[in-house]
């Protein structure tokens, strides 16, 4: 049956795998292509503006479709338990979000041939960027696995955006390195801030897990919508 719902939710949220992966490709191209600035710099800049954007798409519907479309009653007469719902759609979501850095790092990797930058780097610089954005995701699941509407989605996510820049704000001006550690974009600064990668690695991995049960708890415990 797990099998079943996994299956479900990929067929609905391909479109957004193909979406992304298609203006990912496109993007990769035309500036590893015309080589205005570095292939270091057009990876920072492709993998930047894919770590929002990438997000905010497999947020916008993930949770709120079934509750906006008042079908939400329907899913949950499918007789498995509630949990099982909800990480189908997380899973097929964070898949997804994978998937797409590793296509468009693949495609880097491809295109530059190590002309500029060691073999391997920008691959592993799309991965580091694709754990953030797969962390702020699961941070979005908290917040907004109880979303009404897209409207909400978005504003759960862009709270998340921000409120987690202000946290990396915040502790670098007070040199406050634990909080760092638990800021997801500290994935993608680890080698130009005070944090060590295993310390990063394990406490990004304990949040994770700590925020993924608490947004399981809270989709599992809808009723007013039933």
């Amino acid at each position: 049956m797990f099998a079943m719902l996994l299956w479900k939710e990929w067929k609905e949220n391909l479109w957004k795998l193909w979406f992304c992966g298609a203006a990912s490709v496109v993007f990769t191209i035309m500036l590893f292509r015309i080589r205005i600035i570095p292939d270091f710099a057009n990876c920072i800049s492709i993998s930047f503006i894919q770590i929002f954007a990438v997000p905010v798409i497999y947020s916008l519907d993930i949770f709120s479709g079934e509750i906006s479309n008042r079908t939400v009653h329907l899913l949950f007469k499918i007789p498995v338990p509630r949990w099982m719902l909800f990480f189908s759609k997380y899973i097929v979501s964070a898949v997804g979000i994978v998937l797409i850095f590793l296509i468009s790092g693949v495609l880097m990797e491809f295109i530059s041939r190590g002309r500029e930058a060691q073999v391997l780097f920008l691959l592993k610089t799309n991965l580091l960027y694709g754990m953030a954005a797969l962390v702020l995701f699961t941070w979005f699941c908290a917040f907004g696995c109880q979303s009404r509407s897209e409207a909400d989605s978005l504003v759960a996510m862009f709270g998340v955006f921000i409120g987690w820049g202000i946290i990396l704000l915040w502790s670098g001006l007070c040199d406050v390195t634990w909080a760092e550690r638990f800021v997801p974009y500290s994935l993608i600064l680890m080698k130009t801030i005070d944090v060590g990668p295993v310390g990063t690695a394990f406490s990004q991995i304990l949040a994770s897990a700590g925020v993924l049960g608490i947004a399981c708890y809270r989709y599992t415990s809808i009723r007013r919508y039933l």
